[in-house]
């Protein structure tokens, strides 16, 4: 019994930490410090004395209703249409109460006399319109650990007299499932109101055990939809059509949401469900069914999903998706809760049809529709800094302070820790020596001993740029409570948006706005007159344009969780008081439009006054710059990388090492002319070479005929003629974590071409190297006219984060020495290399070496005379190290030097670095067992922890777990109590200051400056980096691409990235150009990135870990488009142009992420010359245009 209640309590909860959320000082702000925005009304001031008050008993307790601490819902309308919005608080062991706004923020109970004191456990409540009278009706659901007649939901039709007569039955929505909240809206486009029921169950006690998705309707909390079928004889009648819609996913319902997701005019579902269930996106399919399209649009979801929301928050006309969680903010809640990483079981869980799941508070950014017509969402809210809010229920996207931009309210609160692993524990430990009844018996009792998890609600000011701050304190939200259900309107009309919280064991919360005084920002409300049918609008879509700007509203009264909100729409408009227009689009298809409305008034469109559009106005999915070209080139490859689980031999990893490729290659192997191109392959698994056509397809060649006997794993790949033959020869570096340190199978290999694209591994040409590899970069660095090699250490097996040896090989008539310790002692032990370049960083005529990698500072090499000396404290930067992935170059700013693009982890992250407070790992052999123990650290608020789990930190060092005897000791540890001053000092000790992808400005004489790249390029890890001139405006661009799926579970997917084009400005700036303008669909595990030539047009593809292969090309390619065939001794080119601009250009044998990419040269038309260098720097060719 134990050990399903252990379940209930969350034994797979995933460890997530909180990111801390600091200020910026706005002016906005320094208004507020002595005013803040918002005034905490006492109930003698507002006369709401609700509280929904629960006290544990025999019936109500989390042995027996564990759903007994999730609280109630609040709804506000105008139910006597006299302007002013009522308020309705649902009750758990306490009546349902209804208050009447009788104006200056005072209220009226009006419960007893309205009729709604119905006994029963309230959940969620929704004020609707249901017979179109008029008048707002008061739908609320019922749950509790009653029988089935006393859960039935209630429907109280409002008689126009402030009474309320129920009657769920007579409608037929009397529904006794274990209801959370219902949803209104008109999926069907019949003109009436049909209802979604939200449901969840206290019918299993293993809510999280990894079984078998149910999807056929059985499940025993499968949600409901009804139809309404008013007919004139019936009236109005609903029907329940579950199945035969397709909403028959099974899942414990705790947040329902609608939309137009997809925004093809028909309304869609979001369903978020706690514990293991997913979360479920019911598409609208047009003909009264949907189909459950999560894996589709999202890349991960919330683990113990809650409440959501639905509204665009960026102002880019797409709805977004806010979800909330339950993952603490603060280091000792975090790790009281924190259990064992499981990767075993994550994978598990995937195998079995669940999504990837984290404890975290997701928010989905709508990146629009793609060429298939389905939107794609980037996951970033982590970016956003609003992944952790405690143990979390309702969120709300509104303008808050009138400046245009909406705000995200968070309520908080659990009346029990019992995620408290302590707890568990001890009553875990009970469950073999006492009987059931008695087990039951204590732990009813110990857990109303455990604490209340009471703290301030979050209020996160959008500032624009992606960027959000919490302003709570500021804004005078921090009052500590065990908050729920919550609401906004204009309950004073005075503007500006009031906020109403339900809280368990205190008096409501209602928040005065004061923006009206505080802020000098003005307002526009408006108010909906729908059809007969449908009177409040619901499903219509509101667009307000102002000064090139537009922010859009879609009518939908069910919000956050278990709630609902007032009617009418509201935006905020900032300081100016100029609206240009305000168009609604209503659901039948008309259109309202309203030029110049004035401003801090409220608008009433009237759907009788409406006009029929020509065109639609829902947009279907636009063709981008690039077109998806991948189904055309007969690649039909799929890269296949068997899963290795290296979390199960280095406990303490952040990520896995096993997953690094695919690398891709590119060169003209056959001397047809064509390129051809290599991917490299897995363990057990060939590499494949793919021979170009004159049609444009490839021909795919394994380069191992049995592959079962490869073992080695291929990372960084390179065409480059070793042995002065005119033909393109092969480098294969092997790489991974499967095998211990000085593996044969890490030997690198290298094969020579035949001349006609067939190759034989040479074993006589390089010398031994079996360290875990990563890059293979070649040039020409000491000028003796072949090619030298730089070979990046990616790793030392078990050994994580020790450098590994990376090598210098020196190539002499086509056998290749290990010259490091004699020509660049300096990069034996340089770090965990990912990436590196060889560029002439300071325009000395020669070729330079620039090195990135993981918890390493950029490292850069200057060649002096044949020698490559570190000269990175002469460039001018600080603070560089990062988890740097990848760089290439070109002339950015037009100035004559190389600048660089450097992708990193990005900031879509849990952890927090800064030069003050960096990511820190400390790595030494601790508990004298012969491996090496990394453990990891990171600040929260000033202050040095560990980033583990007490679990996982004894996992690797059992000596830890007497030094820390419970969660409590470890939960308040620092990382002056996990490591001694001794250990510490003899540690091996790295740090990563820096985790944006960055943009380095060469500024000459080997000085740069370094530019975080823009937000939109920080959503992932960046892998590949592609330049040129992608739009054909003389400037260079950059593509870049990316995403990680091999990190541990407690971190979760990197995957927001579907790949980005960043317009540069000829200045070293960059413009974001959005996924629908780009075309960009990017999305997956994605490593190597090249370019190269297709019947005479650039193609652009991306290797993907355990995927297939994606292949891009400009959906229009200029007529003035040719290419210069680079020859093999050329490193750099001065393109002159024929407006009299010049950019140096050099060609490289390896660029970005384990890739290499054509040299060839791309002209647009308009060049006029281009002037051709060798790698002793004397010029070679000229060609006038």
């Amino acid at each position: 019994m134990m050990y399903k209640i252990a379940k209930i309590l969350f034994l797979t909860l995933i460890l997530l930490h909180l990111s801390s959320c600091g200020g910026n000082g706005s002016e906005e702000l320094d208004k507020l410090e002595h005013q803040p925005l918002f005034q905490l009304l006492p109930p003698g001031i507002s006369n709401i004395s609700f509280n929904n008050q629960i006290e544990e008993n025999g019936r109500f307790n989390m042995v027996d209703f564990f759903y007994v601490y999730n609280g109630g819902g609040v709804a506000i309308g105008d139910i006597n249409n006299d302007g002013l919005p009522d308020i309705y608080f649902t009750g758990n062991m306490v009546n349902d109460k209804l208050y009447l706004n009788k104006g200056g923020l005072k209220f009226e109970d009006i419960s007893d006399s309205a009729g709604i004191t119905i006994p029963g456990w309230s959940t969620g409540v929704t004020m609707v319109d249901i017979n179109h009278d008029g008048l707002l009706d008061i739908y609320v659901c019922r749950s509790g650990n009653f029988d089935t007649d006393q859960r039935k939901n209630l429907l109280y039709i409002n008689q126009g007299n402030l009474n309320f007569i129920e009657q769920a039955e007579v409608y037929g929505i009397a529904d006794t499932s274990y209801s959370t909240q219902a949803a209104f809206f008109d999926y069907d486009k019949d003109g009436d109101l049909d209802m979604y029921l939200l449901n969840h169950t206290n019918a299993i006690r293993d809510p999280n055990n990894v079984r078998p998705l149910i999807k056929d309707g059985s499940g025993l909390a499968n949600d409901r939809l009804y139809r309404n079928d008013q007919t004139k004889d019936k009236g109005i009648v609903f029907t329940e059509v579950s199945k035969e819609a397709g909403i028959v996913f099974d899942g414990l319902g705790l947040g329902v949401g609608i939309a137009d997701i997809n925004n093809d005019g028909w309304e869609d579902i979001l369903v978020t469900n706690d514990f293991i269930a997913n979360d479920y996106l019911y598409i609208n399919k047009k003909d009264g069914t949907f189909q459950e399209m999560a894996k589709t649009y999202l890349d991960h979801v919330s683990h113990f999903s809650m409440g959501n929301d639905m509204a665009d928050f960026n102002n880019d006309g797409l709805v977004d998706i806010v979800t909330m969680d339950m993952r603490p903010r603060d280091n000792y809640h975090e790790k009281k809760m924190s259990g064992p990483l499981n990767f075993d079981l994550f994978e598990r869980t995937l195998r079995q049809g669940y999504m990837p799941q984290y404890m975290r508070n997701t928010i989905q950014l709508n990146n629009g529709a793609m060429d298939n017509g389905n939107p794609s969402f980037s996951e970033i809210g982590q970016l956003l800094n609003v992944d952790a809010t405690d143990w979390s229920w309702a969120p709300l996207f509104a303008d808050f302070d009138n400046d245009g931009l909406k705000d995200l309210l968070v309520t908080n609160g659990y009346l029990r820790d019992i995620t408290d692993l302590d707890f568990i524990n001890y009553t875990g430990s009970l469950s073999a020596n006492v009987s059931k009844d008695s087990l039951d018996y204590i732990l009813k009792q110990k857990a109303k001993e455990m604490p209340s998890i009471k703290l301030p609600n979050f209020l996160f000011k959008n500032t624009g740029n992606l960027s959000f701050e919490n302003v709570a304190e500021a804004w005078g939200l921090d009052q500590p409570s065990l908050s729920n259900g919550a609401a906004y309107a204009d309950l004073d009309n005075d503007g500006d948006l009031d906020i109403v919280i339900n809280n368990i064991n205190e008096p409501a919360s209602v928040y005065e706005n004061r923006s009206d005084i505080v802020l000098e920002h003005h307002y526009l409300s408006i108010q909906l007159r729908g059809d007969s049918l449908n009177s409040m609008g619901l499903g219509t879509e509101v667009i307000l344009f102002q000064d090139g700007k537009q922010q859009v509203v879609r009518q939908a009264l069910t919000r956050g969780y278990q709630s609902s909100i007032d009617k009418t729409i509201h935006f905020g408009l900032g300081e100016a008081n100029v609206v240009d227009s305000v168009i609604a689009r209503w659901p039948d298809g008309k259109v309202s439009k309203v030029l110049n409305p004035e401003s801090d008034k409220l608008l009433t469109l009237l759907h009788d006054e409406a006009f029929m559009e020509i065109a639609s106005g829902h947009s279907k999915s636009k063709s981008g710059l690039f077109k998806d070209v991948s189904p055309n080139l007969n690649l039909d490859y799929l890269h296949e990388d068997p899963v290795y689980y290296d979390f199960n031999r280095q406990f303490l990893l952040p990520h896995k090492h096993s997953n690094q490729g695919p690398g891709l290659a590119v060169g003209d192997i056959n001397k047809d002319g064509m390129d051809d191109f290599f991917i490299g392959g897995g363990y057990n698994r060939s590499g494949k070479l793919f021979y170009g056509s004159e049609d444009g397809t490839f021909k795919k060649e394994s380069l191992i005929p049995n592959e079962n006997e490869k073992y080695e794993e291929d990372t960084g790949v390179l065409f480059f003629d070793y042995d002065g033959d005119g033909d393109q020869d092969l480098y294969i570096v092997s790489g991974s974590n499967e095998f211990y340190e000085g593996s044969e199978y890490y030997q690198d290999r290298l094969y020579t071409n035949d001349g006609q694209g067939n190759f034989r591994i040479d074993r006589q040409a390089l010398p031994r190297i079996t360290t875990s590899g990563s890059c293979v970069r070649a040039s020409d660095f000491d000028k003796d006219g072949d090619l030298d090699l730089f070979i990046g250490g990616r790793l030392t097996p078990l050994k994580y984060p020790l450098p590994p040896n990376s090598y210098l090989l020196e190539n002499n008539n086509g056998k290749f020495t290990d010259a490091t310790n004699k020509l660049a002692p300096a990069l034996r032990k340089v770090g965990m290399v990912t990436d590196a370049l060889w560029t002439d960083y300071d325009s000395d005529g020669d070729t330079d070496l620039i090195v990135v990698g993981e918890f390493m500072a950029i490292q850069f090499f200057e060649n002096q005379d044949g020698k490559l000396v570190n000269s990175s404290e002469k460039t001018g930067l600080t603070y560089t190290s990062g988890w740097w992935n990848s760089i290439n170059g070109g002339d950015f700013d037009n100035d004559g030097d190389v600048d660089y693009v450097l992708g990193n982890m990005g900031l879509n992250t849990k952890y927090r670095v800064s030069p003050n407070e960096p990511l820190t790992v400390y790595a030494m052999d601790y508990d004298k067992n012969g491996s090496i123990d990394p453990i990891m650290s990171t600040y929260k608020l000033g202050i040095e922890y560990p980033v583990h789990s007490r679990d996982d930190l004894i996992k690797q060092i059992p000596q830890m777990k007497k030094k820390f005897p419970d969660y409590a000791s470890y939960a308040q540890a620092t990382m002056k109590e996990v490591l001694a001053p001794q250990e510490k000092s003899s540690s091996y000790i790295a740090k990563s200051f820096q985790f944006a992808s960055a943009y380095l400005q060469n500024n000459g004489n080997g000085k740069f400056e370094m530019k975080s790249l823009p937000k939109e390029a920080q959503l992932a890890p960046v892998y590949g980096i592609l330049i040129n001139d992608f739009d054909q405006d003389g400037n260079l661009d950059v593509l870049l691409s990316g995403n990680n799926y091999g990190t541990e579970v407690g971190v979760g997917r990197h995957n927001a990235s579907k790949g980005i084009l960043l317009n540069g400005n000829g200045k070293g700036e960059f413009k974001v150009i959005s996924a629908m303008e780009s075309g960009l669909r990017i999305t997956g595990d994605s490593r190597g990135a090249i370019a190269l030539k297709i019947q005479d047009r650039q193609a652009y593809f991306f290797g993907r870990n355990s995927d297939s292969l994606k292949a891009y090309m400009l959906e229009i390619q200029s007529n003035g488009n040719s290419y210069i065939d680079v020859l093999p001794n050329m490193a750099k080119a001065i393109i002159t142009y024929k407006d009299g601009t010049e950019r140096l250009q050099e060609f490289y044998y390896g660029s970005s992420y384990l890739s290499q990419s054509s040299r060839t040269l791309l002209l647009n038309g308009n060049e006029s010359k281009i002037v051709f260098y060798d790698f002793l720097g004397k010029e070679v060719a000229v060609h006038e245009l």
